[in-house]
């Protein structure tokens, strides 16, 4: 027996045959399979997992991480495609067969059972980051006019087809949720009850084109294990459980962590060097840009530095303030949106916040630089113009990295961009420009 928690991950040869090592993985969860197998190439992979039990072999597919699903099945034969999407939820069937190319889709689902191809259709048509493009067309629903004993007898026979039931839905005849009856209370209700005598009328929904990330703050506020997903006219479509949301929260978290190193999650499985250029390139390139702004905003002012050479010595400083600043203040403000829209005077209310911290803030450090250059150079009219210059980067990059992650978001663009390369070059040329354009206005005191 293994503790909890314990990976048991065996090192795979290779050179082994596909038929070996489908020996050595077949005693082992499927998560752990995968992760054994995520060490071979996909192609190796495309040959094992047909040797596999048909239901196991579907859960390890599911399971990989190293390898894209389009990777590993564009070597599969379409049956055997078909045969691994007829194993797994509509929802993970619907990702196997959209991972293909058209022309391979079509014989793919021509393989397919009737029902379980109108499911997957359905969902192919959901945007892959909506609630309709994560949610399972398998749910238990009854009308409400049906008695507990009939809500009974329908989920025994979803039992093959449901690996958990939650809740049944509760509809009206024109397909509308109007419910929700939890697992428990139905066991223990009357037999002869009606369903709508005892059901929950405040049912928790989501609707099909609401994003992933905003279903998964539903399932954080209301503590949720399942929720039901409805149309635009309120029918009733399918329904999301707690596992699809902790894979989405690990989605989102790894986006927004590549966003913020100016990168993209595609380049995790991309092994061409070149490729993996080609993605980070275009952040790069406007790093360069932004360095070549700065350069030009040093150079405004050549005089100034000319004149009073200590000032170069302090732009260092300048500039990595306003960008730890604004790093923490757009950190602070990515992290704490939620919903799909702001709240009335959300954006002022937060802005003023960072303010006073920014304030604060600035006061204290445009203090201790003032201290240390007066005490260090014996010269306190530059400590005053560096000490006052890094208290107003202080409050622009504040007030930069509160407002752009809403701005971003009014835009429609994911706001963690805000603490990516872009927003930290654009603080470095602000900063430089608010330093040299005070040092210049008292040049002549710094003399």
């Amino acid at each position: 027996m293994r503790e909890v928690g314990e990976e048991l991950i065996i090192d795979l040869d290779p050179e082994s045959s596909p038929a070996e090592i489908a020996g050595q993985i077949g005693e082992l969860h499927p998560a752990d399979a995968a992760l054994s197998l995520d060490r071979l190439d996909a192609q190796t992979i495309a040959r094992i997992l047909p040797i596999l039990p048909a239901e196991m072999a579907a859960d390890v597919l599911m399971n990989l991480e190293e390898h894209g699903l389009e990777d590993i099945l564009v070597g599969m034969p379409a049956g055997t495609v078909a045969g691994l999407a007829c194993e797994l939820e509509s929802d993970d069937a619907a990702d196997v067969v959209g991972a293909l190319d058209e022309t391979r889709q079509f014989e793919v689902l021509s393989m397919i059972n009737e029902e379980s191809r109108g499911d997957i259709e359905s969902l192919l048509r959901y945007a892959d980051e909506s609630a309709g493009g994560i949610m399972s067309s398998e749910l238990v629903y009854v009308n409400r006019d049906a008695r507990v004993m009939d809500a009974v007898d329908l989920m025994r026979e979803a039992a093959d087809e449901l690996d958990e039931v939650h809740n049944v839905y509760i509809t009206d005849r024109y397909h509308r949720l109007r419910g929700v009856l939890p697992l428990r209370k139905l066991v223990l209700a009357r037999p002869e009850a009606r369903v709508a005598d005892i059901m929950d009328p405040d049912v928790v929904s989501v609707t099909t084109e609401m994003d992933q990330e905003d279903v998964a703050h539903v399932f954080r506020k209301y503590d949720l294990v399942a929720v039901p997903v409805v149309d635009r006219l309120g029918q009733l479509v399918g329904r999301i459980t707690v596992d699809d949301i902790i894979d989405v929260i690990h989605e989102e978290v790894e986006e927004d962590i590549t966003i913020m190193a100016g990168t993209s999650d595609d380049e995790y499985r991309e092994e061409s060097a070149l490729r993996i250029s080609r993605i980070r390139l275009p952040w790069l390139i406007v790093g360069a840009i932004g360095g070549l702004g700065s350069a030009t905003a040093m150079n405004l002012y050549r005089l100034s530095l000319e004149k009073v050479l200590a000032l170069a010595f302090f732009v260092p400083v300048i500039t990595a303030m306003g960008g730890n600043v604004g790093l923490q203040t757009s950190t602070i403000i990515v992290r704490g949106m939620h919903g799909d829209r702001e709240l009335p005077g959300e954006t002022r209310t937060r802005l003023l916040r960072e303010w006073r911290v920014a304030v604060t803030n600035a006061a204290v450090l445009g203090a201790a630089v003032y201290l240390t250059i007066s005490l260090w150079l014996r010269d306190w009219r530059l400590a005053l113009v560096v000490g006052s210059a890094l208290a107003a980067v202080i409050l622009v990059a504040a007030t930069l990295g509160t407002v752009m992650p809403f701005f971003l978001r009014r835009l429609g663009i994911d706001p963690a961009v805000a603490q990516g390369p872009f927003v930290t070059t654009l603080n470095d040329i602000i900063g430089i420009l608010v330093y040299l354009g005070l040092a210049t206005l008292f040049i002549d005191q710094l003399v």
